[in-house]
């Protein structure tokens, strides 16, 4: 996460609104191919303006650029901020409701038991497009299970 000292807040305001979120890494960014140093971090932002305020000038460049860009884009930092503030409460809030985890066993447990069921009769028997259009379904909502248990929706690296 980038950290915008009260220098660089004051200078850009809406590159400091960017902190925090997706948008951070490109603000900060402009600001430093503005300074000239395309690398620089928030901190060696903050280290540059303080050892050479002539600067200041183009880091509020920059800020005008960076919102001109947010313009473009159609982001509204705010409300990506908001929604991002409200999954991390639910996240937190949720954390520990067996619901999901009891849904999402008996799903598996419908899905295998289907497809034993489907396996073991004989294949005359079976409707074909009622079957693969069963299967899918319970294959789709198994695989969104897993990527919410096991992929990047669960929070945990």
């Amino acid at each position: 996460m980038i950290k915008i000292g009260g220098l660089l807040k004051t200078l850009a305001p809406t590159v400091a609104s960017a902190a925090g979120g997706p948008m951070a890494g490109m603000a900060v960014k402009m600001v430093a191919a503005k300074l000239g140093v395309p690398e620089a971090s928030a901190d060696k932002i903050e280290e540059i303006l303080e050892t050479q305020p002539e600067k200041a000038m183009l880091v509020k460049q920059a800020d005008r650029e960076f919102q001109d860009r947010i313009r473009e884009m159609e982001i509204d930092l705010e409300s990506f901020k908001a929604e991002v503030d409200d999954r991390k409460d639910a996240r937190s809030k949720f954390a520990d409701d067996p619901t999901p985890k009891i849904f999402a066993m008996l799903a598996l447990i419908g899905f295998l038991g289907y497809v034993f069921m489907v396996t073991i009769q004989p294949p005359d028997a079976n409707d074909d497009g009622v079957v693969n259009l069963i299967l899918g379904y319970l294959g789709g909502l198994v695989s969104g299970i897993s990527a919410f248990f096991f992929g990047g929706s669960n929070g945990k690296k």
